[in-house]
């Protein structure tokens, strides 16, 4: 059996795990923390770390290659703009894991990952032309066509944080601060005031137990992300856009809105069902 490795590197931690042509995990998720300092230093002994951890357990697979999926805008395996990993914009990732694991490296953006994941082995299998949008601390959306991660002519294909809208970057808006935010003005202009710190999984819960500022923050989250899946629809015309990452958790509260809102288009809404594992699995396919 070929086993195909997968990193994850995010703003908080480095994961990895082995990842079989299947698209299923060979191996449990290991995994380091990192953060704003985490560095070049940091991450070659960190996947150096990981490596030893996760190869111990493969048995007698075949390691054929390793996938890195970062967050930021990738040009020629360097990360141009990064705000979660500051100490690693400008560095070439495909360099620092080549000196690192003795292994073929590619490197790629995790919210591609995360899209290429879900085009092969969750809800966008069997698609031509799927799009990955994932929401949690920011959004990050990825197009896949005939199973291939689309980069657009600059690498910036997907890159739909920066749409203006109502005067901010769509992301102020379609993320957790977003949720926040918008429970807060609800209960402002309810005429009261937030009582606590809230996160949009406290704020999911209150609108399931029925809160009118929760449910309008909601309303408003499903009306933005409506706006982009329907800008998505008239540019690219995908079978299915994915919604992922921790803010889907609450499809319960907006899925249905959101469905009935693209009823009459031709692309279909799906749902992540790779869980938090897409974004290894998808950079494990990088290799494929």
């Amino acid at each position: 059996m070929t086993t195909y490795l997968g990193v994850d590197l995010g703003g908080t931690q480095l994961r990895m795990a082995g990842v079989d042509a299947t698209g299923a995990l060979t191996t449990e998720v290991h995994s380091l923390p990192t953060g704003r300092g985490f560095g070049a230093e940091e991450l070659a002994s960190g996947l150096k770390a990981l490596y030893e951890r996760v190869s111990a357990v493969v048995d007698d697979s075949y390691v054929a290659s390793l996938g890195i999926g970062t967050p930021g805008v990738i040009v020629n395996d360097t990360i141009a703009q990064s705000d979660n990993l500051p100490a690693l914009n400008g560095c070439n990732l495909r360099n620092i894991a080549l000196k690192a694991v003795p292994l073929p490296v590619q490197v790629e953006n995790d919210a591609n990952c995360f899209s290429l994941a879900e085009a092969r082995f969750g809800a966008g299998h069997g698609a031509k032309i799927v799009c990955g949008i994932t929401l949690g601390t920011g959004i990050g959306c990825g197009v896949i066509i005939d199973g291939r991660v689309h980069h657009g002519a600059h690498c910036e294909a997907g890159e739909v944080y920066r749409i203006p809208v109502r005067g901010k970057h769509l992301e102020y808006f379609l993320a957790g601060a977003g949720i926040v935010r918008g429970y807060e003005h609800a209960i402002s202009d309810a005429g009261a005031s937030p009582v606590g710190l809230f996160d949009a999984a406290q704020i999911g819960e209150l609108a399931r137990q029925g809160d009118a500022a929760a449910l309008k923050a909601w309303q408003s989250f499903v009306e933005d992300l409506h706006f982009i899946c329907e800008c998505i629809m008239s540019l690219i015309d995908p079978e299915v856009i994915v919604i992922g990452g921790s803010l889907a958790r609450a499809a319960d509260i907006f899925g249905d809105e959101l469905r009935r809102r693209v009823a009459g288009r031709s692309s279909q809404i799906g749902f992540a069902e790779l869980g938090t594992a897409a974004g290894v699995i998808g950079a494990a396919a990088l290799g494929f």
